[in-house]
């Protein structure tokens, strides 16, 4: 490859400059997913990313096509750690049912719960229809449910419960924790970015799931 007077670059100029693109790129991701979890997707400019970033305002415009494809790949690490969870690991597969849906249950929440730039994303789309929700609903959400319905279906029939309330219940408290941290903080004292905190509203939903599918 040769430069602007044809001097031929050498492979390390080459790499040098590849790996400073991707820090680059990795700089507007990280900023977007900042950005885009404070403010919304309406909130946020390419040129206030440019500017989070630290980055040339042209930076965004040439690593990115246009502002929803840079929003669809700056959340997409959060939703796939969480979208991760939904496989069976290999230490799971000689327990029960029960003994296994509450392990993965626990990792699929812990990893949602833990990631609150994907929570607060979550929490601005779903207010509203639009591309972006069915975004996250056909690619992460959709993939997250059918796993655990199985499961669900099968505990529930032993139980009687239904299986639908059963996820309704753990999407609706996840939601709940993270929408109304405002008024948990003030009428409880609970602070949402606190880990113990976390941890131990992830127990909780846990037993309140397990017992709605135990045998009766």
């Amino acid at each position: 490859m040769t430069n602007r007077r044809g001097r031929r670059r050498s492979a390390a100029e080459q790499d040098g400059n590849e790996g400073k693109g991707q820090a680059i790129r990795e700089r507007i991701l990280n900023a977007a997913l900042d950005l885009f979890s404070r403010h919304g997707f309406d909130g946020v400019s390419l040129s206030a990313i440019a500017k989070h970033a630290q980055v040339a305002q042209p930076h965004p415009y040439y690593y990115f096509k246009d502002k929803a494809t840079l929003w669809q790949v700056a959340i997409s690490p959060p939703f796939e750690a969480v979208l991760q969870q939904i496989q069976v690991e290999d230490d799971l597969k000689d327990l029960n049912d029960h003994d296994r849906f509450r392990v993965r249950l626990r990792r699929i929440i812990h990893a949602s719960i833990d990631n609150i730039a994907m929570m607060k994303i979550y929490l601005q789309e779903s207010a509203t229809p639009s591309a972006r929700l069915d975004y996250i609903v056909d690619t992460y959400l959709k993939p997250i449910h059918a796993s655990l319905e199985g499961e669900i279906h099968a505990l529930a029939r032993k139980s009687g419960a239904n299986p639908a309330f059963v996820l309704a219940g753990v999407v609706g408290a996840i939601h709940f924790f993270f929408g109304t941290a405002d008024l948990l903080t003030r009428l409880h004292g609970l602070d949402v970015a606190d880990a113990d905190t976390r941890r131990d509203y992830i127990d909780f939903i846990v037993d309140q799931v397990l017992r709605a599918t135990s045998e009766r």
